[in-house]
C-alpha cells in the first residue's frame, strides 16, 4: 500500500492523510486516517512517487474499521515525463 494525502483542489488547506487500497482504470479507492472532510463531488488531488492524479470524490463511506474513498480519477500527469519536459523547457540550448 502505499501512503498518500488527499488534498481538495478548492482549499489546499484541506487535506486528509490515507493508503491507496487499490487503483484500477479510471478509479482509487483510500482508506483514510479520519473521516474525510470531503462531500460528494470534491474536487481533490493525490499523489504515488510515479502519477499525480487529479479527481472527483464518488463516494466516501465508513466500515467498523475505518473510512474510506472512492475517486474518479479524471486526470494523470506522469511526473518522471513532466520532469523531463520541464528540463527541455529549462535548456539553454537551441535546436
Amino acid at each position: 500500500m502505499t501512503s498518500v494525502t488527499l488534498t481538495s483542489m478548492a482549499n489546499p488547506h484541506v487535506t486528509v492523510d490515507g493508503k491507496l487500497l487499490n487503483l484500477q482504470g479510471r478509479y482509487a479507492e483510500v482508506a483514510v486516517d479520519a473521516e474525510a472532510p470531503f462531500l460528494q463531488g470534491s474536487l481533490v488531488q493525490f499523489q504515488t512517487p510515479q502519477q499525480l492524479y487529479l479527481g472527483e470524490i464518488e463516494s466516501g463511506w465508513t466500515q467498523p474499521d475505518g473510512h474510506y474513498l472512492r475517486v474518479l480519477i479524471e486526470h494523470s500527469v506522469d511526473l518522471e515525463r513532466a520532469a523531463a519536459i520541464r528540463r527541455l523547457w529549462n535548456t539553454d540550448s537551441i535546436l
